[in-house]
């Protein structure tokens, strides 16, 4: 498998699963919202680093011990939802215009427990990433810098959305964003809790 298919095998793959919302979207956009994109940035560095070590846990660890024991991907989905069902409540209970502040909302910890717990990495691990990156070094590392790439610009296009919608005239809409954002995260959690109960 040469470089330039693993490239466009990734870039287009990882693309479509990025731009979908998603726990850790959600995160950025509620960056962007409070604090605006440039101060974004170190957290969308830290989403890169969270599913490089997530992608790699996947696909050289987990999921071959998942073929062996089919409770550990239940227990790390079960995982995942209660982390995201916490980030929800936090995050809709902040009244993020109310004090007018520029404080982070979203602090590189949470942001890359989050990426780290998101099931994007299981996806991006056995479905984007080709089965045969995994056998070198070279090429596993070429998938990973494609990847990258990729996480960047979408993750400035999220951060920009926040700001967007707190620039917007309408105060009652500006209000709903924590609460729009938190059901979004427990919306994503209850999925996650009943495909691990399935």
């Amino acid at each position: 498998m040469d470089f330039i298919h693993v490239f466009l095998n990734i870039t287009t793959g990882a693309s479509l699963i990025l731009m979908m919302p998603g726990p850790t979207n959600t995160l950025l956009m509620t960056s962007g919202y409070t604090c605006g994109p440039a101060r974004t940035l170190p957290l969308i560095a830290t989403e890169a680093l969270g599913y490089s070590i997530a992608i790699s846990a996947w696909g050289f660890v987990l999921i071959a011990l998942s073929a062996r024991y089919p409770g550990v991907g239940t227990a790390v989905k079960l995982l995942c939802a209660a982390y995201l069902a916490y980030l929800a409540a936090r995050i809709a209970t902040t009244k993020l215009l109310a004090s007018g502040s520029r404080r982070q909302a979203v602090s590189p910890k949470s942001l890359l427990t989050a990426t780290l717990l998101n099931p994007k990495a299981l996806l991006f691990a056995s479905v984007v990433f080709p089965r045969e990156v995994y056998g070198t070094a070279e090429l596993y590392s070429w998938a990973l810098l494609s990847f990258v790439l990729i996480v960047v610009p979408i993750g400035l296009a999220w951060a920009w959305l926040g700001q967007v919608v707190r620039t917007a005239p309408s105060h009652a809409m500006q209000l709903c964003v924590p609460k729009l954002i938190g059901l979004s995260l427990l919306s994503f959690s209850i999925y996650l809790t009943l495909s691990a109960l399935e």
